[in-house]
């Protein structure tokens, strides 16, 4: 190829920046992943949450009981150092609508907290302990923090009594928080078809840039996803468009701690209770969770902001940035989760991790934000696993010691669907060799294939070329952001055929097709063939012409390149260089 040819791609390499397997995705819509054509489905339901102030309802006070594991009987609490502790206030209120119950506490109280309902007609039921939500945004951020219990899930109450257990010193100030998540024409329907997304609706879903590159650079398949629309999700209750962090490192499993049951058809409408209960009750900007999944193996998406990239949620206090949070929906405490909810647990850890080439055996370092139940305090770094329990990093039971129990499990089937048991490529050697995430950070994309059999990552702070004919070198900095504005590989530089090469005051890489040099003063300029070659027999940079100002242009019968101390021009006729 002449020169003048060559350089001519430089359009065509910055069309195939557009394009090219390493190119930035358009963001996507803040309302979803669009896994669900939103135009197919209902209007969002619209629901209610009613707050009732316990102090109304309040009996003489009582032992404080702690109900038993499952529901069995309750056993008196030893006196924690006075009366007030060593006392219980029930509370019975008449509740009428709603389907979703949890209790608002003064600042400073810890529970125990129970609630058990009677229907009309009929006997009390079991008492049901909740516990307090532990799950929290991160310090600073604008979502507020509620001191509060997790949701319980009742189905539909109708001319019904709720009956709450705590302690006395806490009644006066606390509240019953009501929740109807609304009816919605789409709850049979999305629940029915949870788990049997057909291939059409999987093609539905590849209609934004984002998710046909999120396609084209994971090793593994999508999971079948049902997006907020899915869910009748009331995009009004929002209070802010997501945020995001730079990569993912790591997933964090969870439980819901809800001990109510629910059928599948209730689904759609247990995930709108606590969505509600999340932004109007707590307080918080959107659904806390990433993904939820429920115990029949329906994998939903939670917050907003689109299922390929790095949201921050709030699922655990001081570790939500660099992490995803996935919750099975339920109480796993002492309740084993099913095989079905396990699987899709594995699924959708699986695919996201290697979306942003995460090693599901690996381990993560990140830094705490401190705050809430978080077990390190802010500003501390720690090394974790990429697949971690909320107890890992919080002090919680979460996700149950049965749900804790298949940990492992769940690490072992993400391993097998990733097949990160295989040999190491060279792009993951290199960055071994290089020093890993000390020296280019965390991955931000799954290892990816690149042209005539190469292969790429992308990093925080650079990115690892491979191709069999020129080996296996890193770009970092303006250097790669030069690289990829020509088109990365696809462009006349081709493949580099060095590491960056750091020089007194500036660094370079060679590529198949030219060199690309920086300094402070000059920034990142390409230089290419005869003209190149030409101030390499001046001495590169350390020469009378310096470092290169300018990439090359065209002048009256050929080209130019610019350097701190002169210039060279190439004249098409003849191909001699000038060096001025």
């Amino acid at each position: 190829m002449s020169r003048r040819a060559a350089l001519a791609g430089t359009g065509a390499g910055l069309l195939a920046l557009l394009t090219a397997p390493g190119a930035q995705a358009a963001p996507a819509a803040a309302g979803g992943s669009g896994l669900t054509s939103a135009s197919a489905l209902p209007l969002p339901a619209s629901g209610s949450t009613r707050s009732l102030p316990l102090a109304a309802g309040l009996r003489a006070p009582a032992p404080l009981l702690r109900t038993a594991p499952g529901g069995g009987a309750a056993t008196a609490l030893p006196d924690g150092g006075g009366a007030l502790d060593a006392e219980a206030a029930e509370v019975t209120l008449d509740v009428s609508g709603g389907s979703l119950l949890g209790v608002v506490l003064p600042a400073g109280a810890q529970g125990p907290v129970s609630v058990r309902v009677r229907r009309a007609g009929g006997e009390w039921g079991a008492w049901n302990e909740l516990t307090l939500v532990d799950s929290a945004p991160d310090p600073g951020t604008d979502e507020a923090a509620v001191v509060a219990t997790e949701p319980l899930w009742t189905g539909e109450l109708d001319a019904a009594q709720v009956q709450v257990r705590l302690r006395a010193a806490d009644a006066a100030g606390a509240r019953l928080e009501v929740v109807d998540p609304g009816r919605w024409e789409g709850d049979a329907a999305a629940a029915a078809g949870a788990r049997r997304l057909s291939s059409a609706v999987g093609a539905q879903s590849l209609e934004t840039r984002e998710l046909l590159e999120a396609e084209a650079l994971s090793a593994v398949a999508q999971p079948g996803i049902r997006s907020r629309a899915a869910w009748g999700a009331d995009e009004t209750l929002r209070k802010s468009s997501a945020s995001y962090a730079s990569t993912i490192k790591a997933a964090v499993v969870h439980h819901t701690a809800d001990p109510g049951s629910y059928t599948q058809a209730q689904v759609p409408a247990v995930i709108r209770g606590m969505y509600r209960y999340h932004t109007v009750t707590l307080g918080w900007a959107d659904l806390g969770y990433n993904f939820v999944v429920d115990r029949f193996g329906g994998i939903w998406e939670g917050r907003a902001g689109g299922i390929t990239r790095p949201v921050v949620g709030a699922h655990a206090g001081g570790f939500n940035t660099d992490t995803f949070g996935v919750s099975m929906m339920g109480d796993y405490s002492n309740t084993t989760p099913s095989a079905a909810c396990l699987e899709s647990v594995a699924q959708v850890i699986a695919w996201k991790l290697s979306l942003h080439g995460v090693d599901p055996k690996g381990s993560a370092h990140l830094t705490s934000a401190g705050g809430g139940t978080a077990r390190y305090k802010a500003g501390t770094s720690v090394t974790l696993r990429t697949i971690n329990a909320h107890r890992d990093v919080g002090y919680t039971a979460c996700p149950g010691n049965a749900g804790f129990a298949k940990m492992d499990s769940i690490r072992t089937r993400v391993a097998q669907i990733t097949g990160s048991g295989g040999s190491r490529s060279a792009v993951d050697t290199k960055y071994d060799q290089l020093g890993g995430a000390a020296h280019l950070g965390a991955a931000t994309r799954a290892e990816g294939p690149a042209r005539g059999g190469g292969r790429y990552r992308h990093y925080e702070v650079g990115s690892i070329y491979s191709h069999p004919g020129t080996g296996t070198h890193v770009v970092k900095g303006l250097i790669r952001e030069k690289y990829a504005s020509l088109g990365w590989e696809n462009s006349f530089l081709g493949y580099p055929l060095t590491d960056e090469i750091a020089l007194p005051g500036g660094a370079f890489n060679h590529f198949e097709g030219g060199s690309i040099y920086f300094s402070p003063r000059t920034g990142a300029r390409v230089v290419l063939g005869a003209i190149r070659d030409a101030w390499a027999r001046q001495g590169w940079e350390t020469g009378r012409l310096g470092y290169p100002s300018s990439d090359e242009y065209d002048v009256a019968g050929g080209r130019r390149s610019d350097f701190t101390g002169g210039s060279i021009t190439w004249r098409a006729g003849d191909g001699r260089v000038t060096v001025r």
